[in-house]
């Protein structure tokens, strides 16, 4: 039955992309098709979560599903065989993605009625939701990194969805290329733990771990580069707040869900296989000093950009760059607790305590973007100069808005208040002062901004533009995820319940020394400071805006606070230092590099044609002077053959003549044989004189 879930949560929506394509001419039914699968998905999430709970809990706390198909890669790269990793992590991960994206696909068939480009629009959500979930079950990082890319393109090309407006295609070009930089790290940490592990999958590294002492906190370091780039954290953080140039219901997933969540996953991804599945195996880090850096560096970013985002959101006029920039702060937080887990005697705490944000924190968020789509939807515009009074008109969002920002804000009973507190409390426990003291004062700047946005956009004295627009309040199809998320906002403080498989499972690996009365008094310090921040927020802004006893304009009067807010209005000129300053000075240096190699290949190249042209000459004398031993090889030739017939002529000559001499003398010599005795007889007489005669002249002389 697992299996079964899983590939349908992976599937489905991948061949709902092909049905809506088809159905292209049926708007409304593939729109219809769409919406039906996102809550399909839902579902199968449900289902999952049960199974979990009431099965794989009870036994490892985790459980490999392989599929009944082979990648291409695995029967020759060894370690890239497929796999899906069913924990905790996952399959909360998965009920985010899906509860998010059902009810931002409910809303859309509202928000983006009558546009153009529909069945691009909810094709693109589709593939956006698959690669999520893709990412979030695979159980190596081949399979991650391909829904880690999935993610990245469709997050590109849906800020850019009106991308005949210059703003939104500058803001998916921008989106792209920001977040390439983080995936370049990623793949890098990716292929030496490749090279290292000779593995991808995520068990079988966790069982091995303590082969990769050596270049461990490299690869985690490397890997974070992937998630600062995905999360928009400083100093990457520049494409987020452009980002809200595409469909209000594109940020709400994106904010929510999807793209930004994808590297807060990623990291306590990291931390899983590091620090707590070890213990499974016997291979469990004993001395977490070891990956230090790793653990300072994610706190450090992650503080700093959840203060560094929060002083933006003061000053922003855009009702969406607001949200935005508390994203970006709110996911400091997340990732400035995982970082703290490397400073807490029990270090699952701080890894449980960011999972609890991160589901908050995608309820809440997810409700405030949809409900600034109900505003943005009513009265066509997004700077919150010009709305006002909007409570009269649009009573139901106003609520929904209202609970949003309190969850936000961190105010007691609404969700924020348990997770944001619990991390508060969880970094004073380290002892870390700088650390908790930033997280206080962001909580503090993380309630003015929610209140001043209320106030701007519902309370605030009616706008000449509101009352030429006369809104009126959403249609149903969008109130009711507004409803679903607020009771969520409301209720899921008590989602920690949930979390009781991550304690039973984790506390093996790190025993929990209870300090009880230390714990409950520590806590109560922290809510009551937490619910008098919220309070104090509250009073500045209604002693600002409302009561006007130092209104905002009094203030900017100010020299040193009209510095410092042109500074927030321009998000501290990063965008300049990026676009006019580095990027110029860097097309500057590829301009001159490109310059020196081009130079450099011109010389290499005048100087092989130069020993072209010498090959070739010398190559010409080499072939005349074989012309000229070839045509003396075959001038001897001819002569030796002259001279061999001559020589063949003289010896036939002399053949033929000893031949005929000696037929010659035999011929003759053969007429003395006549046969006759008396004549044989003669020429022995003669014969014997004449060797007589010899004789006497040799011996005596005469």
């Amino acid at each position: 039955m697992l299996s079964e879930i899983v590939f349908a949560l992976l599937v489905i929506p991948f061949f709902s992309i092909i049905l809506v394509i088809a159905l292209s001419k049926h708007k409304e039914i593939a729109e219809a098709l769409a919406i039906l699968t996102g809550f399909i998905e839902l579902a199968l999430a449900v289902l999952l979560l049960m199974f979990y709970n009431s099965v794989i809990m009870h036994e490892k706390g985790f459980e490999v599903v392989k599929p009944p198909f082979k990648m291409i890669l695995s029967p020759y790269v060894e370690g890239l065989t497929p796999c899906f990793l069913i924990d905790l992590l996952s399959v909360l991960m998965v009920f985010v993605v899906t509860l998010i994206s059902s009810m931002v696909l409910l809303f859309s068939k509202g928000y983006m009625h009558g546009d153009p480009r529909l069945i691009r629009y909810y094709s693109f959500m589709l593939l956006f939701i698959g690669g999520m979930l893709l990412l979030v079950l695979s159980g190596n990082f081949f399979l991650l990194y391909m829904g880690w890319e999935i993610v990245g393109l469709c997050s590109c090309q849906l800020i850019g969805h009106w991308f005949e407006k210059p703003e939104a295609s500058k803001a998916g070009i921008k989106a792209f290329i920001t977040t390439r930089l983080g995936d370049v790290f990623l793949l890098a940490g990716i292929l030496i733990l490749f090279k290292e592990a000779g593995t991808l999958d995520f068990i079988t590294i966790a069982s091995n771990i303590e082969h990769l002492k050596g270049v461990l906190p490299l690869i985690l370091l490397l890997s974070f580069g992937g998630a600062v780039g995905k999360s928009a954290q400083f100093p990457l953080h520049v494409w987020l707040p452009d980002a809200m140039e595409g469909p209000t219901t594109v940020s709400a997933l994106i904010h929510a869900a999807t793209m930004v969540k994808a590297g807060v996953y990623l990291v306590a991804r990291l931390e899983t296989l590091s620090i707590f599945y070890p213990h499974f195996f016997g291979s469990e880090i004993h001395d977490l000093t070891m990956i230090q850096d790793f653990f300072i560096t994610v706190t450090a970013i992650g503080a700093f950009t959840s203060f560094f985002a929060a002083t933006m959101a003061l000053v922003a006029l855009d009702i969406k760059r607001v949200l935005a920039y508390s994203t970006l702060s709110q996911l400091g937080y997340m990732f400035s607790i995982l970082g703290l887990a490397g400073f807490l005697r029990e270090a699952w705490e701080a890894w449980y305590a960011s999972q609890f944000h991160l589901i908050n924190h995608a309820i809440f968020k997810a409700l405030l973007f949809l409900s600034s789509g109900s505003v943005i939807h009513a009265l066509e515009t997004r700077d919150m100069r010009l709305m006002g009074n909007l409570r009269k008109y649009m009573p139901y969002t106003f609520i929904c808005m209202f609970i949003g920002a309190l969850s936000l804000a961190g105010l007691v009973p609404f969700n924020g208040f348990w997770s944001k507190d619990l991390i508060i409390e969880l970094s004073l426990k380290t002892n870390l002062t700088l650390v908790s003291t930033i997280l206080i004062v962001t909580a503090l700047l993380t309630a003015l901004y929610s209140f001043r946005m209320i106030y701007m956009v519902f309370l605030a004295p009616e706008s000449d533009h509101v009352k030429r627009h006369k809104p009126h309040e959403s249609p149903p199809v969008m109130l009711i995820p507004l409803f679903i998320l607020s009771a969520g906002a409301i209720l899921s403080g008590l989602v920690e319940e949930i979390f009781s498989p991550l304690k039973s499972s984790l506390i093996h690996t790190f025993h929990i020394h209870a300090h009880a009365h230390e714990e409950l008094m520590l806590k109560a310090v922290v809510s009551l400071g937490s619910t008098g921040l919220v309070i104090l927020g509250g009073l500045i802004i209604l002693t600002v805006y409302q009561r006007r006893i130092l209104p905002p304009e009094k203030i900017l009067e100010i020299g040193a606070f009209r510095g410092i807010y042109e500074v927030l209005q321009n998000g501290y000129y990063f965008d300049y230092l990026y676009e006019q300053v580095l990027t110029k000075y860097f097309v500057i240096f590829v301009t001159t590099i490109a310059s020196a190699i081009e130079k450099s290949l011109w010389a290499i190249n005048n100087g092989a044609v130069v020993l072209i042209r010498a090959l070739a000459s010398v190559s010409w004398f080499i072939e005349k002077g074989l012309e000229l031993f070839n045509e003396s090889i075959v001038l001897s030739v001819r002569g030796l053959s002259t001279l061999t017939s001559m020589i063949e002529g003289l010896l036939n000559t002399l053949y033929y003549g000893i031949a005929d001499l000696f037929l010659f003398i035999g011929s003759n010599i053969r007429k003395t044989h006549t046969g006759e005795i008396s004549r044989y007889l003669f020429f022995v007489f003669i014969g014997v004189i004449v060797l007589l005669i010899a004789s006497i002249m040799m011996g005596g002389g005469i």
